[in-house]
């Protein structure tokens, strides 16, 4: 107790008011906002079953690497020790959630404690955060872990032989859970010099990653003949790249061109050749793809506030627009607002900052993003993990915003209203089709 105690003594008292309010405001919605699973959280709720009860990472019999298997195992370990409790799980969720709040603070350090503190507010009253807390979604534990991750890249310790191993940890589970960090991973490998990270430090990373990586790529050799995260990569560029696509998650496509096909990595194979075929076939039409899936990786809150206060959200109809005009409109104001009022601070608050290790690691994790979600498909969803960077310069311009906007040059302002332009046309038009389309 005197060591908890002494560690808290370190902190202002309104962090810790801060924090403890973002954590009951999550008990809270958790408590009083009861919903049964919908879409892929009754997936990830079967596979945890599984593996908790059977050891067994499979739907009913079947085994399967459809889906990766991080988040699966993070709850299958809490359905083994608590058992088959969702509400544990959301709520071991919003505990870690409400530790991503403390990691902004963290992470804002050498700033004025009021911008480190209002960093965590952002975060602990940031309505996306809350409802996402009450999700079976691999979205918190895999946000609190990527903010960990860019905490202590930026420490100065961080190239110390233990940092390096657990930072490979970290990164191998992150990549365990999307398979798609890879492509963070390998952005930020060309950031050495900028992170002050020497070439040699990498060896025992790269031997931490791929051990964590080791036994789930060996279980799919053995059980599939396959050594691969998953079976969904070419099924999911092929949703971004048919002649169906719109830029957001639609699953449309002719059974008969998987006819015949053995298993479910037959049918990714199969269906990652009809999508590197659309491509090379359509190259002006895949950028053409490639534009609207970043706009739609950059659109409102609108399919995390229809999974959340929609009865029926996995229905096929109504369709999406139908279903997003039909919620509450204090909702949805209230989510998007705070959303929209973090991003746009955040582009006058990101040019203005110091070119420190954290600018360069949100500019790799921004570049990332982009790049998997031009090539595959877009959605609100997706910009979640990113978020608690934009928080954290956010912060920066919201607690002084006349100082950081007379510190721009004339191009950086040029670069923020343009910025600032395609955010806020971006959003009109989904307005407008959402409401009046």
């Amino acid at each position: 107790m005197n060591i908890i105690l002494s560690s808290t003594r370190k902190y202002p008292g309104s962090l810790l008011i801060v924090l403890t309010i973002g954590l009951l405001f999550r008990f809270a919605f958790i408590s009083l906002h009861e919903r049964p699973l919908f879409s892929d959280e009754k997936e990830f709720d079967q596979l945890a079953y599984n593996l908790a009860t059977k050891a067994s990472y499979s739907y009913d019999t079947s085994p399967t690497a459809y889906r990766p298997v991080g988040y699966p195992a993070f709850v299958g370990f809490i359905y083994f020790v608590f058992g088959h409790h969702q509400t544990v799980v959301k709520l071991l969720q919003a505990v870690i959630d409400t530790v991503s709040s403390f990691l902004i603070y963290l992470l804002l350090v050498g700033h004025p404690e009021r911008i480190r503190v209002f960093g965590a507010i952002l975060w602990a009253f940031f309505a996306p955060a809350i409802f996402y807390a009450n999700l079976l979604l691999s979205e918190t534990i895999f946000t609190f872990l990527f903010v960990l991750i860019a905490w202590m890249l930026t420490r100065n310790d961080a190239g110390s032989t233990w940092r390096i191993v657990v930072l490979g940890l970290l990164l191998g589970v992150l990549t365990l859970i999307k398979p798609t960090f890879i492509i963070f991973v390998l952005v930020l490998f060309f950031l050495l010099p900028q992170l002050k990270l020497p070439l040699r430090r990498i060896y025992p990373l790269a031997i931490a990653f791929v051990l964590v990586l080791a036994p789930w790529l060996v279980r799919n050799y053995l059980v599939f003949g396959e050594i691969a995260l998953s079976s969904n990569g070419g099924i999911n560029l092929m949703i971004g790249n048919n002649v169906t696509t719109t830029g957001a998650y639609k699953y449309a496509f002719d059974p008969v061109i998987f006819h015949g096909a053995k298993g479910e990595f037959d049918v990714d194979h199969r269906a990652l050749l009809l999508a590197s075929d659309y491509i090379v076939h359509h190259p002006i039409t895949f950028f053409v793809n490639a534009a609207k899936k970043t706009g739609r990786l950059l659109e409102s809150e609108g399919a995390l506030l229809i999974l959340t206060f929609y009865e029926y959200p996995d229905n096929p109809s109504p369709r999406y627009a139908a279903k997003y005009a039909s919620l509450s409109l204090f909702w949805i104001l209230a989510t998007n607002f705070s959303y929209f009022i973090v991003v746009l601070a955040a582009i006058f608050g990101f040019l203005s900052s110091e070119r420190n290790k954290l600018w360069w690691i949100a500019l790799a994790a921004f570049i990332s993003w982009v790049i998997v979600h031009a090539m595959f498909f877009g959605g609100g969803r997706f910009h979640f993990p990113l978020m608690p960077l934009i928080a954290v310069f956010a912060a920066q311009f919201l607690v002084e915003p006349r100082k950081r906007y007379q510190s721009l040059s004339r191009i950086q302002k040029g670069i923020a209203y343009s910025f600032l332009t395609v955010f806020c046309t971006l959003w009109l038009i989904e307005a407008y089709v959402i409401f009046h389309g």
